[in-house]
């Protein structure tokens, strides 16, 4: 397996490190990149702790173009997204979704939560596509227009693409993993802020109407 793993992180110091230490026993992944969107904490020397690539941004740039700055400097035939905020990740969680690139017609993979938060698994079992944790093929992510301009609408147009396409995609539930909501990492105001600027990208991105050449 030839495969990538991406973490776009923006102020996640006392979260990533949770991630990453499942990441590093996972022998077949090929190469961890993590892409400090501009963070102001100290995600980037937590993260400096691993056995990784780690991309500094200048400035914060949003999530979809963190994503495909990591995209432009790996090196995988396929591409494993995972959030920095991830409560619960282990890599029973990563196996069940890299098992499926044997399969020759699929195309995306997208891990749902269950049994976790009430409210996430809820969206993800009515709007999977919201989902962070995805597998891809490179070839596919390399042809999809506005990805470093959408913000936290990039797995809505990465999904919106993939169904304009018609390609494969398989639903992996993935039990007891969770985020950590913004108003207890960035506190009430700054994180209804932040939680609300995403839903706006979200909704921006479901009803635009780019056309997919």
């Amino acid at each position: 397996m030839n495969i990538s793993a991406i973490i776009p992180a923006y102020n996640e110091e006392e979260r990533i490190g949770k991630v990453l230490s499942v990441l590093i026993e996972c022998d077949f992944i090929k190469e961890i990149i993590v892409v400090n969107d501009g963070s102001t904490d100290k995600t980037s020397k937590e993260a400096s702790r691993y056995s990784i690539t780690i991309i500094d941004l200048p400035i914060n740039l949003g999530k979809g173009a963190a994503m495909m700055k990591g995209v432009e400097e790996s090196t995988g035939e396929w591409v494993l997204f995972l959030d920095a905020d991830l409560k619960g990740l282990t890599k029973e969680h990563i196996i069940s979704m890299v098992e499926y690139i044997k399969y020759d017609n699929i195309d995306m993979i997208i891990g749902r939560f269950t049994k976790g938060n009430f409210i996430t698994d809820i969206s993800h079992k009515i709007l999977p596509c919201l989902s962070g944790q995805r597998l891809i093929r490179r070839e596919i992510l390399t042809k999809i227009p506005h990805l470093k301009s959408s913000k936290y609408g990039v797995e809505i147009t990465i999904t919106k693409y993939i169904l304009k396409k018609r390609l494969k995609v398989k639903k992996v539930d993935m039990p007891h993993l969770r985020h950590i909501p913004k108003e207890k990492k960035r506190g009430w105001i700054k994180g209804k802020i932040e939680k609300y600027s995403m839903y706006f990208d979200i909704i921006s991105s479901l009803f635009s109407i780019n056309r997919y050449i």
